[in-house]
């Protein structure tokens, strides 16, 4: 999965191995600081891969990689290849697409708060939304502030009551491959926000292709033909998040249980932020 993180917005793409985010650090240059001192994640220089002239030297770059997973459970990507332009120009449409007034995203009538679906409302519920996410399964769609609840718990019941006494303070929308037959992407009028579909479209497809040589990396790291993720990965099945966390009262995140986005676990998911691009983490 691929975040795209402004102030307040991140992108997300897929892919195979796990991972686990906690809000519990900070970066400081190059380093990330946690509660234990000696955590720090290492810093990739993927050029050395893409550009490398033998298996040994593939194998440098593919050992680091998989080190710093083992070790850490995260690395930083630099010179990963992807112009500095494409980046800003996929934040920029993200940021346009935030910024689009609530009636374009949820109808009017609608407010902030998440309102729970069940037999009797789900019609009401779904009409309010014009871009909504709906279904786990396809996973696309915009999620408006408070609908989600980002926890390790995988039980229905207690994550509606900390959805209930404390939901997710962030806004995202939600995108796939395109071409799915079942599952469709919901996307904005071009006329609302112009050039946002293709620049998303485009990003995500500049991802997979990354993607693609960073599963490579991971292969040769587990002593496996560099080829090995390839036919696991090939149809894409990939999730672009945008995300915004819009301003909060610091109060508000001081309450039990409240956070911008719960700690949890995931695939292999590449995070991007505003604030240095040239860097991703995983």
């Amino acid at each position: 999965m691929l975040y795209l993180s402004h102030n307040s917005a991140k992108a997300c793409l897929q892919g195979a191995a796990r991972s686990l985010w906690s809000n519990k650090f900070y970066r400081r240059g190059l380093a990330t600081i946690a509660e234990t001192p000696a955590f720090r994640i290492p810093l990739i220089d993927f050029s050395k891969f893409l550009q490398a002239g033998s298996r040994a030297e593939k194998l440098d770059t593919a050992d680091k990689i998989v080190n710093g997973f083992k070790q850490v459970g995260f690395i930083y990507l630099d010179k990963h290849g992807i112009p500095d332009s494409t980046v800003k120009n996929a934040f920029d449409k993200s940021a346009e697409f935030f910024r689009l007034p609530m009636d374009l995203k949820v109808c009017a009538g609608s407010s902030f708060e998440y309102q729970p679906m069940t037999d009797a409302n789900i019609d009401s519920v779904r009409l309010k939304s014009q871009l909504a996410w709906e279904d786990p399964r396809s996973n696309r769609g915009y999620v408006q502030i408070g609908r989600e609840r980002v926890t390790q718990s995988s039980d229905a019941n207690e994550i509606a009551k900390l959805r209930a006494k404390a939901p997710d303070y962030k806004e995202s929308m939600e995108i796939g491959r395109d071409w799915d037959e079942t599952w469709k992407n919901q996307w904005p009028q071009e006329s609302d926000a112009p050039r946002f579909k293709q620049t998303m479209l485009d990003f995500y497809q500049t991802c997979h292709d990354l993607h693609v040589h960073v599963m490579r990396a991971i292969a040769l790291g587990l002593d496996l033909e560099e080829t090995y993720f390839d036919r696991k990965i090939d149809e894409q099945c990939h999730n672009l998040r945008l995300l915004s966390y819009p301003p909060i009262r610091t109060d508000l995140l001081r309450q039990d249980g409240q956070a911008r986005a719960g700690a949890h676990s995931g695939n292999v998911s590449y995070f991007v932020d505003d604030i240095d691009a040239n860097q991703w983490a995983l």
